[in-house]
């Protein structure tokens, strides 16, 4: 607020002050332009003994350029400064939330310098319906071009896994790679947790994710079947909890829908077999008939207790602090859990990752496997024929083999850099090798680091009491307070570079969300522009 107005400042400064905190204010909350229209009339009259009320005179379209033409592009340049001046990373996604048009929304991540913290910042959000890699490396490179951000301060790109952003000859990431030879790519790793997830979930082959769709329609938008319904979770003592839509492009709606499902199996089983319309419509007479095999409901119960690891791993990671120098332990650890689950211990300890066995003759026997105690008690309760049970444990091993196998193929397991982000933790500094640095340093040549001094100031840092260094929880605070310190330069370069690599590609997704908050039914009329600048 205060890069915009001044404090005990004239009248008319104030009067100005009350204009753009009211503009920002209505952005903030995504109230509707049109309100300062009605705002700008009645202001005088609520506060009738108020000289600043009585001149304001903000409405519309002058509210609109505040937010467009003073806000947006002050916040605009300032980034564009940074980012001239300072390493950053690149976060981009492609959506279609408005039907019409395809965004591709281009994020920034880099360290504030005034806050000490890693921070994401919205650069642009073009237009670009026909989304090859050409357009859509076009429409970064203008992004910065535009800006004057020399391709010289990239440091890493983070995009989803898609074939035209991360294919290996025809891609965003290898027309990148052209511009910044030494760009760093890792993936987004939540994303890439979900596609081993949908793996599987189809090896498995039972429709769970029809199931969960099917379910949501049947009642959405039908306040009849509703009301129907609660007659049914009342007689079955079960929770009055609104059914949740499933959605596979939400990293984790599949849990919890599962769980949701599970909590009301007994009302709707009880609902869809009698349902006037289980012999007549063949959605209702499957959706009725799955509710019925105790082998579906064994496996739902299976999946609320196996995907909660991938769950959990993939909640840490859509942090927006920084946990790229825990992103190759953290893989390990959810590859050995899941492992775990499907052969013994011994066969995992001691043993390279990638030289693991989890084929036939590797497993647990049956009634050892992983399946969660729920399940087990269920199927006690349910008592299943031996053929069932078969099928079942079958299904169980199916599902842990493909996620595993989807795992070891598109996990960046043996990527150069991670193995060196330990660097970042305070913690480990006594058990980072002096090579870690100089091996960083060459991966970013960019940065035009000092080696020998780097190496100095690696080796003081070491040896320096734990005492004498910052007492910061945030690893961006720690070195931001260590960059503050006349002994270090070149280190506190690097390290800072490093924070700036983006351990996941949610941010980009949740600009879509604000996209949803912002374009309502009744501001549809808001082009792109003005949504952009809303989005600073």
């Amino acid at each position: 607020m205060s890069a915009f107005v001044t404090r005990n400042a004239t009248e008319a400064d104030q009067v100005t002050r009350a204009e753009v905190k009211m503009a920002m204010l209505c952005a903030k909350n995504n109230i509707p332009f049109s309100f300062h229209d009605d705002f700008n009339k009645g202001v005088a009259d609520m506060f009738p003994d108020s000289a600043i009320a009585r001149k304001y005179s903000t409405g519309k379209t002058k509210a609109t350029q505040i937010i467009k033409g003073a806000i947006a592009a002050e916040l605009e340049d300032e980034l564009s400064k940074t980012c001239r001046s300072q390493p950053f990373s690149l976060m981009c996604d492609e959506s279609n939330n408005r039907k019409t048009d395809k965004e591709f929304v281009i994020l920034t991540r880099l360290y504030d310098e005034a806050t000490l913290q890693v921070a994401t910042r919205f650069l642009e959000m073009p237009i670009c319906n026909i989304g090859n890699a050409e357009n859509l490396y076009e429409k970064l490179s203008e992004a910065l071009r535009k800006r004057g951000i020399p391709w010289d301060n990239l440091i890493a790109f983070n995009s989803d896994n898609a074939s035209v952003m991360k294919g290996r000859h025809n891609s965003v990431i290898s027309r990148l790679k052209t511009s910044q030879p030494h760009v760093q790519d890792l993936g987004c790793i939540c994303h890439l947790v979900q596609l081993a997830t949908g793996c599987g979930i189809r090896a498995a082959q039972v429709p769970v994710e029809d199931i969960l769709v099917g379910i949501y329609t049947h009642f959405d938008k039908s306040a009849k079947r509703c009301e129907v319904y609660k007659e049914f979770v009342d007689f079955t003592d079960s929770d009055h909890l609104k059914l949740l839509r499933y959605c596979s492009t939400r990293w984790l709606s599949l849990l919890t829908c599962i769980q949701r499902v599970l909590n009301q199996w007994d009302a709707l089983q009880a609902y869809f077999n009698s349902h006037e319309e289980v012999e007549r419509s063949v959605k209702v007479r499957d959706l009725a008939s799955h509710l019925r095999d105790p082998i579906v409901k064994t496996y739902f119960l299976f999946l609320s207790a196996a995907l909660k690891p991938l769950s959990e791993f993939n909640i840490a990671f859509q942090s927006e602090g920084v946990q790229i120098h825990k992103l190759e332990e953290e893989m390990s650890r959810l590859i050995k859990r899941i492992l775990g689950y499907l052969i013994p211990a011994r066969a995992i300890v001691g043993v390279p990752l990638r030289e693991v066995g989890y084929g036939d003759g590797h497993q647990l026997a049956d009634e050892d496997l992983f399946i969660g105690a729920d399940t087990k008690t269920f199927m006690r309760s349910a008592e299943l024929p031996v053929s069932a049970e078969k099928k079942i444990f079958q299904t169980v091993r199916n599902f842990y083999e493909a996620v595993l196998k989807k795992m070891f193929s598109s996990f960046p397991l043996d990527h150069p850099l991670l193995r060196d982000l330990k660097v970042l933790d305070p913690a480990a500094r006594l058990n980072i090798t002096p090579g870690t640095v100089e091996r960083l340093g060459a991966l970013f040549p960019q940065l035009r680091l000092k080696e020998d001094k780097m190496r100095e100031e690696f080796t003081d840092y070491q040896v320096t009491d734990s005492k004498e260094l910052p007492q910061e929880d945030r690893i961006d605070r720690f070195w931001g307070m260590i960059g503050k310190d006349m002994r270090f330069s070149e280190l506190p370069k690097l390290m800072k570079a490093l924070l700036c690599i983006p351990h996941s590609n949610a941010s980009s997704e949740r600009v879509f969300s604000m996209v949803r908050k912002i374009v309502t039914e009744n501001r549809m009329t808001l082009d792109n522009r003005t949504v952009c600048a809303l989005l600073m």
